[in-house]
This record gives structure tokens, sequence and C-alpha cells, in this order.
């Protein structure tokens, strides 16, 4: 557990907060390897053995954590939801309290200013963002993750969508990447962008009895949402964690479409085949015989939204100056229009 810490009256500050929290003399246990990261949407600190995780008091498009029982929701909700795919990993929700003394206890009993998220700490090198970077792939364990996350979808309850409501959902995703991705401030190529979205919105168009065959065949589940390659843990026993938990509308996805998402996001660190196994494995355990132009669409439409979340970052301050991001989405999109132009 952590020690108190004196922060005087009145309600504590988030910077008090994480000048506690950050502090390895405040932690009794190993923290010979701490570390403290931090987020769009949290803080995260490190011990030897364990991840806590602390949501910041923010407000996006998507997402409000500005009050406390929002944060203290999300948190009950990022714990069970991560529990179905990385259960022993996730372990606990704890209140940061403050005492009559005036001092922080996290775990403790007296009136909560904030909750965060206990989880064991991985070893980052069993990622598969790791083994894709170091060219270490360990194929058998790739292989049974992903396995598991099919068994994961053919298990899944089907989500409660309307196939019309379900239809709309998908050109409002088409049109809310457009709108941002014109804007001139991004300086991203307009006529690449009107390529894009004039393909999406034909397939869509063109298509659109099976969209709403997948809903009526229950292939749009409540999935992870965020299926990113460093939320896949490459172990004799699996892991897949991190999932989306702070809107439930973004992770009712067709499961085709999450594949996609990992399967793109594979191949901007340089592994396109990665896409192909994927989906022979996920079509061997689900049978589901998802066609190809389905899921040439579904990976063009998450690199659009990739591409619309790289980009977002030149606006801030902290990241205006870093090409990286301009990089970045400009790799994403590059990836929409080549998936794409397989729609014709």
């Amino acid at each position: 557990m952590i020690k108190k810490q004196n922060t005087g009256a009145g309600e504590v500050s988030t910077s008090r907060k994480v000048d506690f929290l950050k502090d390895r003399d405040n932690y009794e246990e190993n923290t010979e390897d701490f570390q403290m990261k931090e987020t769009h949407m949290s803080f995260l600190f490190l011990t030897a053995q364990h991840v806590y995780k602390m949501k910041k008091p923010v407000k996006y498009d998507l997402a409000d954590f500005r009050t406390l029982e929002a944060r203290r929701f999300n948190c009950m909700e990022e714990l069970r939801l991560n529990k179905r795919l990385a259960e022993e990993i996730y372990l606990e929700v704890l209140p940061l309290s403050l005492t009559t003394e005036g001092k922080l206890d996290l775990g403790g009993t007296g009136k909560a200013v904030d909750w965060l998220v206990k989880m064991k700490r991985l070893d980052e090198e069993q990622m598969l963002d790791f083994a894709l970077k170091n060219n270490s792939l360990n194929e058998k364990y790739l292989n049974k993750a992903i396995s598991k996350l099919s068994e994961f979808y053919k298990s899944s309850t089907a989500a409660e969508e309307n196939p019309e409501k379900y239809l709309k959902k998908i050109k409002e995703k088409i049109r809310a990447n457009q709108k941002e991705l014109l804007d001139p401030d991004f300086d991203l190529s307009q006529e690449q962008l009107e390529e894009i979205f004039s393909l999406q919105y034909a397939y869509l168009k063109k298509e659109a009895a099976v969209f709403k065959e997948r809903v009526l065949k229950g292939k749009v589940i409540e999935a992870h949402g965020d299926l990113k390659p460093e939320h896949v843990c490459l172990k004799k026993e699996p892991l897949i964690i991190d999932c989306l938990e702070f809107n439930k509308d973004l992770r009712i996805l067709d499961t085709a479409e999450e594949l996609s998402f990992l399967a793109i996001e594979c191949e901007l660190l340089g592994n396109e085949k990665l896409g192909e196994l994927f989906f022979q494995i996920y079509r061997e355990i689900t049978e589901d015989e998802v066609q190809d132009s389905l899921i040439n669409f579904y990976k063009s439409i998450q690199a659009s939204q990739r591409t619309r979340f790289a980009i977002w970052h030149i606006k801030e301050e902290r990241y205006k100056n870093d090409p990286k991001w301009k990089k970045r989405a400009q790799n994403f999109l590059d990836l929409a229009q080549k998936y794409a132009e397989r729609l014709h």
C-alpha cells in the first residue's frame, strides 16, 4: 500500500494527487523500476509489480471525467470490461481518500477524492508491438492470442442494434472523419481525402444489405474497442488488455471491423501479412466467412479514423511542433486510400 501525506484543508487538487502518487518513497512495495506515464486521459504510476491508473478530470467530445463520480464509474467499467480478456491482470478499484487529518491514503476508508484502477504490471517486451518492432514475434503465442479473441467474439452476445441504425452509424462515422480531416489547418490533401470518402460512401450504399445482414447474424457486439498491438500480450496464456471503457457506443462494433483495426495497426508497424493470419484463424473458429471487400472497407474506415485521432495532436500546444504526429496521420491516410481503392 501507499503511505499517507498531508494535503491541507479543502479540495485536493490534481497536482497534489499526482505529486503524492509519483513519489516512489510513498510506496510500500518494490519501486526499483518506478515510472510515471501520462496519456490524454490518465496518469499511470508503475511499481515493480503493479500499475496504478488515475483518470484526469478532463472532458472530450466522447468522454467526460470532470466529476468524481464519473471517474469512479469509469474505473469500475474498466475493471469489469477488461476482466473479459485479462481477468488475472485487473485486480481492483481503489479510492484515493482523505483522512480527517488531511492526509492522502490510497485504499483508505476516509472521504474519497479520486479513484484508481490497480493492475498487475506486464513486461513490455511481451507485447505485440514490441515483437513487431524488434522482429521477435512468437507465432505460436500470436496464434493463441487471436484464437482467444476469436473465441470471445464467437461467445459474445449480439448487441441490441437495429440494422438501419447500424447503417446510419457507419455513414456518420465516415461523415465525422470527413468533416474533421477536411479542416485546412491540418494541411492534408483535399484531393486524396475526397477520393477516399467518395469510395467509402459508394461501397456503403452499394452493399447496404451486407451491413444489415452482419447485424442480423449477431456479428455486431460489445467488443474490445481499442485493439492495438500494444494491448496484445504474447504469453503462453495470452492477454488482451486496455479496452475502451468510457463510451459503450464506441465498443459496439462488427467483429470484422475490430479485427481489421488490429490488422492495419500491425501493417503500420511493418507487417501487412498478419491481417491475413488474423482472419484465417477468425474464420476457422467462428465459421464467419466475412468477405474480403468488407474487410477492405473496414480497414479504410479505421485508417481514416486513426488519421483523425493522430492529427488532433498538432492542435495541442505540447505536440504542435512535433512532426511525428503529422507523419503518423499521413501514414494512416495512405492506408485509408490503399484499402478504399480496393473497393472499386
